[in-house]
């Protein structure tokens, strides 16, 4: 059977760390401990030295940028030569080390601890060189900093702990009481990491699986993106209730917080609230995603990311960002181009000279839309003569695109190619006709000139 765990309070954890202070007085223990800094301090020149050397040689592999795009396999043997020198010169150093205290029956408990943590940074080393080769690098990157080395870290703080502490019994130490609750060192730490890991882990785990299916269609994508983020923050509450159940946490002190903040959320946190709410309304329901064109505030903007609280969209005008609440789809008139299909109608007025024949217009019209490439001819573009205007007969080209983004810079080589189609057949363009009546001082007859601006 387990012993019972002893409850410390902060003064038996004083107490705890002088005898700390007294193992780490010992001439055993600052042996190990000195010799392994300056084994690893030495093994770290060494590797620098080797590296200068090795770039010298290899200078096209042992470049590393992180970009869009993966690194090769030369590039990742290089990074594991860089990476795994100074732990494979450690290794080495304090192993021999080891032997020669065993051999001299010296105590090498520190050393055999400090093997088994290098041992792990080791291959740790090589599953972060192995990601770089399956993706990304500035995603590997981003996801190092922020998941493998916190990971990496705190797992590696509480193995040297546990080389002075019996970690079991310190986890227990009570720092406060919430609401007649005791909150020991335990319960902190845990929900600390576990919310911060929690977080990103999901996050971390969308974009690696939305990276695997980047090769479908913008549609599939974009939907793909969409659920992605249902189940993440799915994922995120459901933890957070495991979260709470494996630390005990008593339903009474969440209940006081909980209503203690109501009043607070009510009145100070309503918007938050509101926008929360309409975040999981828009996700549930798909009337909007990642992707999407729509029309708001009288701009043309691309929804590029949905969150929970707010929707970040790009204005098509000027590329600048824009981040706007989630309440705001639901009390203003929002037009998306990418509600049910990417289908997009445009139109584009032209006038033709009264000596022209509108049959022959009309069909210089439709062949210049058939000939631009972009231009769909399912639903066929239709031209039609839509008055007879002051100067010129009015016509209209109708024609379909499946991409919003694309309307402006379409509509501008038809406008270019219906003009040097009118030229090459001798079809005038009119410019408006104006009569001008001029009176004299000497209230004369009033002269009339007809002629053009």
């Amino acid at each position: 059977m387990m012993a019972e765990l002893k409850i410390l309070n902060l003064n038996d954890l004083w107490s705890e760390l002088v005898k700390v202070g007294i193992v780490l007085e010992r001439p055993a223990v600052q042996i190990q401990m000195l010799s392994m800094i300056g084994l690893i301090l030495l093994a770290w020149l060494i590797s620098k030295w080797i590296w200068i050397h090795f770039r010298q040689s290899f200078s096209k592999v042992s470049q590393f940028e992180a970009g869009e795009s993966k690194l090769s396999w030369q590039q990742c043997g290089a990074a594991l030569v860089h990476d795994l020198l100074t732990p494979t010169l450690s290794l080495i150093g304090i192993s021999l080390l080891r032997s020669w205290f065993e051999q001299e029956g010296w105590f090498a408990g520190y050393l055999s601890e400090g093997i088994k943590l290098l041992w792990l940074y080791w291959f740790y080393v090589v599953f972060v060189i192995f990601l770089y080769a399956l993706l990304p690098a500035n995603t590997v990157e981003r996801y190092s900093y922020r998941f493998f080395i916190p990971l990496f870290c705190l797992f590696a703080i509480g193995r040297i702990l546990s080389w002075v502490f019996y970690l079991p019994e310190l986890s227990q130490v009570t720092l406060i009481n919430l609401f007649g609750e005791p909150v020991n060192l335990k319960m902190i730490v845990i929900s600390i990491a576990g919310l911060y890991f929690l977080i990103v882990g999901t996050s971390m785990a969308e974009q690696f699986l939305f990276a695997i299916f980047l090769g479908r269609t913008d549609q599939e994508a974009d939907a793909l993106q969409a659920s992605a983020l249902i189940c993440r923050y799915f994922i995120i509450g459901l933890g957070i209730v495991l979260l709470f159940g494996y630390l005990n946490v008593s339903p009474n002190a969440l209940a006081a917080i909980t209503g203690g903040l109501s009043v607070g959320i009510g009145f100070g946190l309503k918007e938050v609230i509101g926008n929360f709410v309409s975040g999981i309304w828009l996700l549930f329901e798909g009337a909007l995603k990642p992707g999407d064109v729509i029309n708001i505030e009288g701009k043309m903007s691309k929804v590029t990311k949905l969150g929970i609280r707010a929707t970040t969209v790009q204005v098509i005008k000027d590329n600048s960002e824009e981040i706007i609440p989630n309440q705001t789809f639901f009390t203003q008139n929002v037009s998306t181009f990418t509600g049910s299909n990417r289908l997009v109608r445009r139109s584009l007025i032209v006038g033709a000279s009264y000596q022209c024949s509108p049959e022959k217009v009309i069909e210089i019209i439709l062949q210049v839309a058939h000939k631009h490439p972009k231009v769909l001819q399912y639903p066929t573009p239709m031209a039609f003569a839509i008055g007879f205007g002051d100067s010129s007969i009015d016509f209209e080209l109708r024609f379909w695109l499946d991409d919003p983004l694309i309307a402006m810079s379409v509509t501008s080589d038809l406008v270019c190619e219906i003009w040097q189609a009118f030229a090459d057949n001798n079809i005038e363009i009119p410019y408006p006709q104006r009569d001008l009546h001029l009176r004299s001082d000497d209230k004369s007859s009033p002269i009339e000139i007809n002629g053009q601006f």
